[in-house]
């Protein structure tokens, strides 16, 4: 299957972001003031058949100890800066909000509130939380094209074994899941929240991490420049890449476009129809 490797900025000095054109981003809504003019940057630099993934913010306020996931002012904010950039980027896929300990019953009803107020729900991403049920899991999966695993409750370490023991139980279920339906469902691209490092181990489509942002320029003192940086983390998840996944010939990434151009043709209005007299 197809890897994205995804990488987390803001990245300084802005123009070494240069040196990654045709990657995969992440911009996080909790770190829009620091990103400032590299937003636009990403926009341009993301590749046509890469992502650029659009964070509520939630896990850096919940390391702060903020709850921005009640503030409906903060919710708002993000869903008009997030519907901004899917406007203007086709690869945009917007982070739905979510509370990272929270119940399924706070995260469910946070999905059904705020859904709504994002212009594209084709290109939208609930969070699964490793501590909530399977079942929810699997409804998500059913509903939408996108979701991401976070790491939370007792498999916050994704270096512990009930970590992967979790991820590999998620995974079976949805092989389940899948194959029961006799081809009424496809499961959905399944993104890994943060959780790189374990990229190559398990099927994932995509993965974030501000690695590569954060401590390039300690590699390049150890003679590593970002390139090579980048390349060697990327490199590591490519080679447990393959050919396109049945799933993603099924949803491929920019299946948006052709399911809008679809809603266009259709949506003429129907001549009046006049009976003779």
């Amino acid at each position: 299957m197809n890897k994205l490797t995804v990488y987390g900025l803001p990245l300084n000095p802005m123009p070494a972001l240069n040196a990654l054109r045709g990657a995969s981003f992440c911009v996080s809504y909790a770190t829009r003031q620091k990103l400032g003019r590299q937003l636009a940057q990403a926009i341009e630099l993301v590749g046509e058949d890469q992502m650029l993934l659009v964070d509520n913010g939630a896990f850096t306020a919940w390391k702060s100890g903020v709850d921005t996931m009640n503030d409906e002012a903060y919710l708002e904010g993000f869903a008009a800066w997030a519907n901004d950039i899917l406007a203007r980027c086709p690869q945009a896929v917007a982070v739905l909000p979510d509370v990272i300990d929270g119940t399924v019953e706070q995260n469910a009803q946070l999905v059904r509130e705020t859904m709504t107020m994002f212009d594209d729900c084709d290109r939208l991403m609930p969070i699964w939380h490793l501590h909530e049920p399977i079942s929810y899991l699997l409804y998500l999966c059913e509903t939408f094209s996108f979701v991401g695993f976070g790491s939370s409750g007792q498999y916050a370490s994704p270096h512990s074994p009930l970590w992967a023991a979790r991820i590999e139980e998620a995974f079976a279920a949805i092989a389940s899941w899948e194959a029961e339906s006799d081809g009424a469902y496809v499961r959905p691209r399944i993104h890994m929240m943060r959780a790189q490092s374990k990229h190559h181990l398990y099927p994932f489509d995509s993965s974030d991490s501000t690695n590569v942002a954060v401590n390039h320029g300690a590699q390049r003192k150890r003679g590593e420049d970002l390139p090579a940086f980048a390349a060697r983390v990327d490199g590591k998840i490519q080679a447990s890449a393959g050919p396109s996944a049945p799933h993603q010939v099924a949803r491929p990434l920019l299946a948006h476009l052709e399911a809008a151009a679809v809603r266009e043709a259709w949506s003429f209005e129907e001549p009046e129809l006049r009976l003779a007299a």
